[in-house]
């Protein structure tokens, strides 16, 4: 009957102590999550196993920015036209994506009836 009772309250504490666990780090995340607001990766592309160049959006301005083991670097901020271009590019991707899950989900509804 010991054994029993010990092992209740061993996954009692380990409950509280997972509980304690999640809202800590719930709270915590609200002071790393305001710095994800003025730094964005756009787009990312592996150059080699350890390095990568990317676009960043950094406030309200465009860079290409290369990321290694070593340092991050900017290696050019873009031009207003080459942004335009960017974000066109982006939201004709997104809408490409938004197609082509309506039309997986019209496969797998068809492919259900069946």
């Amino acid at each position: 009957m010991d054994g029993i009772l010990a092992l209740v309250k061993m996954i009692a504490g380990l409950a509280a102590v997972l509980l304690l666990i999640v809202l800590t780090l719930k709270y915590l995340n609200r002071f790393t999550s305001q710095a994800n607001e003025n730094f964005r990766v756009m787009k990312k592309i592996a150059v080699t196993k350890s390095s990568s160049l990317a676009i960043v959006l950094i406030i309200d301005k465009y860079y290409v920015m290369s990321f290694s083991e070593q340092e991050n670097k900017i290696i050019k901020e873009l031009s207003k036209e080459e942004s335009e271009k960017l974000i066109r590019e982006n939201r004709q991707n997104e809408e490409r994506q938004l197609e082509m899950a309506e039309n997986f989900k019209k496969i797998f509804e068809k492919a259900k009836r069946k």
